[in-house]
């Protein structure tokens, strides 16, 4: 018999941030760290790249947090760009491609340095639980733990489709996990089933690549990471290139849309994502449009395989081949990995707290794609979580929730615990109502504080964060002494001008401090809207408070709060029908049920 004190399942980019924040706390502790193939811990299963709008932002709070995600990409990144800088600094967006080679390779080496991470070859499909509580899981023999994180990704009954050609696995050549869902369903939990889809991929040397017009990365890129490396960018900087669909194209797409399983109902699925469509749904829900942009994206530095983003589709293979070949530059394009959607179950996150620990089973936590997510980036930030949540249960400490004010990360898991996923959930800034508190550039200040109090910050990070916030407070006394903080507020005040007039600070930093000068207004605002709201929001609901006991509640409400169980009265007050009224009622319960404790 094995015993640690956290497993880790599943080696995706939860399952890595997991069972790195597990390391990072329980330093003299064990983490086993489960995968089917220990080969592909950090694989880029979609898109070769990171970050973006919205999720840019996780990665940096994932950074901040002492995680490991910003650390590979500036280690594998092959195109740094900041998006979106044509608005204000509240919602740029830092994206980056990468070697998803060197990506996947650079995690794994990360992982390697970790003496107390046991990396576990196999695949579990029971887990231990005794009177509501994880004891460990089940391989070949049993491994007991006091606190399991389980990140499936697509992999539960995941079934991948090209046409009406189907395949179990939940990615191209890798076997899927099928007992584990019959499991969290003999425990009690509700399962759901989504879907989603990948692009083909080209061969580049079939591609009149240098027809096509280029898209290039910043001529100074922005570092994910805070920690100082000697040199950025690690890799040699590459270009993508933009085509576009045809009308032709759509035509054809059309012909044959009975034929697509992520269109035609082949798919056991509720729903596809809708913030990153199929071909097959643009060319329907967009039918007025001729033309939809497709960037051709390499997926290494040297290599011949491009990313088609924008078209990912779930089609047969004589049409996937014909359609590529209509697309300017691509008209002799060989097809070096056919797109395909895949279907897999979720466990509706209702059934976990914003902590991602599960309702039903005491120990156990899930984060990622299990919980109804899309994208790296929003798995990496619930693994972060989890992994923290499941190292202080293993100790006997309290869990920890992030708040919406606080990061992006926890506006997600409060979107997640207050709703019931259609489709794949996404992070984008508009979820975010303080998202001028929680901008891209300042998660070090919002979070690395609190991450080192939890033990997730080493050493030589949190050094350089206290070096950093001297270097700021220095910038802004500057600006006073200067009398430039009327100037800097001024719409027509470049920071180029500003960044000349302190030029002996580091650029980056003086754009920061500026930032909080021009924000300075509504930042006052926001902190007093959150003050007010302080109360209610945390303001926690006995678990034992039974809502069908609530003086004058409406039935509607009852059965509302009995589906999603809130743990606080801001949780509540985001569920769907419930109203200010109903707050008021809960509120009152709580103070009555707390005097007769």
């Amino acid at each position: 018999m094995k015993s640690f004190d956290v497993i880790v399942i599943g080696g995706g980019h939860a399952g890595v941030e997991a069972a790195w924040a597990a390391s990072s706390i329980l330093q003299d502790g064990k983490v086993a760290f489960v995968t089917m193939d220990p080969r592909n811990i950090g694989v880029m299963s979609c898109n070769p790249a990171i970050g973006g709008l919205g999720k840019g932002q996780i990665v940096r709070e994932i950074d901040a947090l002492g995680g490991v995600m910003a650390r590979a990409i500036d280690a594998t990144g092959i195109m740094f760009k900041m998006l979106n800088t044509s608005k204000g600094p509240a919602v740029w967006g830092p994206r980056a491609q990468a070697d998803k080679d060197a990506y996947r390779d650079e995690i794994q080496r990360l992982v390697a340095t970790r003496n107390n991470i046991d990396v576990i070859e196999g695949t579990v499909d029971d887990l231990l639980v005794e009177e509501g509580e994880i004891k460990g899981v089940m391989l070949d023999e049993p491994l007991h733990a006091k606190a399991v994180v389980l990140t499936t990704g697509t992999f539960m009954r995941g079934l991948m489709h090209t046409g009406d050609k189907t395949e179990k696995g939940g990615r191209v050549g890798e076997r899927t996990a099928e007992g584990i869902s019959a499991t969290l369903r003999g425990l009690g939990f509700d399962l759901g089933r989504l879907k989603t889809g990948t692009p083909p991929r080209l061969s580049k040397k079939s591609i009149d690549w240098d027809s096509l017009p280029s898209q290039l990365g910043d001529e100074s890129p922005t570092p994910f990471s805070d920690l100082p490396t000697e040199v950025f960018p690690v890799l040699s900087q590459v270009d993508c290139r933009i085509t576009a669909t045809t009308h032709e194209m759509h035509t054809l797409i059309k012909e044959n849309l009975d034929r697509a399983p992520m269109y035609n109902e082949q798919i056991d699925a509720e729903s596809g994502p809708r913030y990153c469509p199929s071909i097959e749904d643009k060319v329907v829900r967009f039918a007025e449009r001729d033309a939809h942009h497709v960037f051709l994206e390499p997926e290494t530095v040297d290599g011949d395989s491009i990313y088609c983003n924008g078209i990912s589709t779930s089609l047969p293979e004589d049409v996937q081949e014909k359609f590529v070949r209509m697309m300017n530059g691509c008209q002799h394009a060989e097809i070096l990995q056919m797109g395909y959607a895949v279907e897999y179950d979720i466990v509706r996150p209702h059934q976990i707290n914003a902590t991602c620990e599960t309702k039903l089973v005491k120990g156990l936590f899930l984060a990622g794609q299990i919980n109804g997510t899309s994208g790296y980036e929003e798995a990496a930030g619930q693994g972060l979580l989890a992994g923290l949540n499941a190292a202080r249960n293993a100790k006997s400490k309290e869990p920890i929730m992030l708040g919406r004010e606080q990061a992006y990360i926890g506006v997600m898991m409060d979107d997640l615990v207050t709703t019931l996923p259609r489709e794949p959930y996404r992070m984008f800034t508009s979820r975010a109502e303080h998202r001028l508190l929680l901008r891209a550039d300042n998660s070090d200040e919002r979070l690395t504080p609190f991450g080192r109090e939890f033990g997730l910050v080493c050493d030589s990070r949190w050094s350089a964060w206290e070096k950093r916030k001297q270097e700021l407070y220095t910038i802004k006394t500057e600006i006073e002494k200067r009398k430039l903080s009327q100037l800097a507020k001024r719409s027509d005040t470049t920071i180029k001008e500003l960044q000349a007039k302190l030029a002996e600070f580091d650029p980056k930093l003086v754009h920061r401090v500026v930032s909080d000068i021009r924000y300075e207004g509504y930042i006052v605002r926001q902190h007093a809207e959150i003050k007010r709201q302080a109360k209610t929001e945390g303001r926690k609901i006995p678990p034992n408070l039974d809502p069908t006991t609530i003086s004058g509640l409406r039935n509607e409400a009852i059965d509302v709060l009995n589906e999603f169980k809130p743990t606080t009265l801001g949780q509540a007050s985001r569920l769907a029908g419930i109203t200010p009224a109903d707050i008021t009622l809960i509120s009152i319960a709580i103070g009555r049920f707390s005097q007769s404790a």
